[in-house]
């Protein structure tokens, strides 16, 4: 019989985004080969290197640089310039830098393996699902810097003449656009453990709030859009990740492992395709 059509759908959740790589490595020795990979925001940033071909050490050693030089720099210069008017309380300039050195000038057309990666589009608050017909002939690059613009963190993203934010506001695992890609769905959450309840005087960081207050936004839509799937069967991936800071992340070997570890006991449960798209919902 012929393998089934499989879709690794990552999703959204900053820094915690480096336990995708820990998923792919329990994939990889269970020589599961994804037929196509989804993801939005951090999860896009790793969907986009293994669809590109990058492998496994690279995108853990890259982990480890990440830590030691954070990604989330503050734009004194914009802040200092235009205040209240500025867009975005980070530089945008690292994780771009970030994408152009993974991704290049590669187009979703060029990939090894077809990419699908979430954003919205601002003026029309509308998501885009990047890779999909008719949006496939753009970098890579462009696309996955838009998918992790969280709004008022980082600046939007210009793709293809769009101005493209965070794909996690309206889908956080890049879900909708590769059901009729895929006879199976893996999808990989990674915001849906609650943050541990934290003190007035930390509450008070207005990334902070902002990310205490995203988390609580994806955990619903995550869960909203599982509960109600109606597509192909459905594998959950939640590795335990409480009280990881998106921003601030943790251990990036730590992380790395937290993935691999849910991925391999979420694997020892399947049985071929057996998984029902009712159990969706028990995340």
């Amino acid at each position: 019989m012929p393998r089934p059509r499989i879709a690794l759908a990552l999703g959204s959740g900053g820094l915690k985004g480096m336990a995708h790589v820990g998923v792919l490595r329990a994939l990889e020795e269970a020589e599961i080969r994804p037929a196509v990979y989804a993801g939005s925001s951090a999860g896009a940033l790793v969907a986009a290197a293994a669809a590109h071909g990058i492998a496994l050490a690279e995108m853990i050693s890259l982990a480890e640089r990440l830590r030691r030089r954070s990604l989330f720099q503050i734009d004194f210069l914009g802040l200092l310039r235009y205040g209240l008017r500025t867009p975005a309380l980070y530089r945008s300039a690292p994780l771009r830098a970030l994408c152009d050195e993974l991704f290049g000038e590669t187009t979703f057309k060029q990939l090894r393996t077809p990419l699908v990666v979430s954003s919205v589009d601002v003026g029309t608050s509308t998501p885009l699902w990047w890779g999909m017909e008719g949006l496939s002939d753009v970098p890579v690059a462009d696309a996955v810097y838009a998918s992790c613009a969280m709004p008022g963190l980082l600046p939007p993203g210009l793709v293809s003449g769009r101005i493209c934010m965070d794909g996690g506001v309206l889908d956080p695992l890049a879900l909708r656009a590769v059901a009729p890609l895929a006879d199976l769905v893996i999808a990989v959450v990674l915001d849906s453990n609650p943050a541990r309840t934290l003190g007035t005087a930390r509450m008070s960081a207005a990334p902070t709030l902002w990310w205490h207050a995203h988390t609580m936004v994806a955990r619903d839509l995550s869960r909203h859009m599982l509960a109600g799937w109606d597509g192909p069967p459905l594998l959950l991936v939640r590795p335990q990740l409480r009280n990881v800071h998106p921003l601030r992340g943790a251990d990036p070997e730590w992380l790395v492992d937290a993935g691999y570890e849910a991925a391999r006991i979420a694997l020892d449960r399947w049985d071929g395709l057996t998984v029902s798209a009712g159990d969706a919902h028990r995340i």
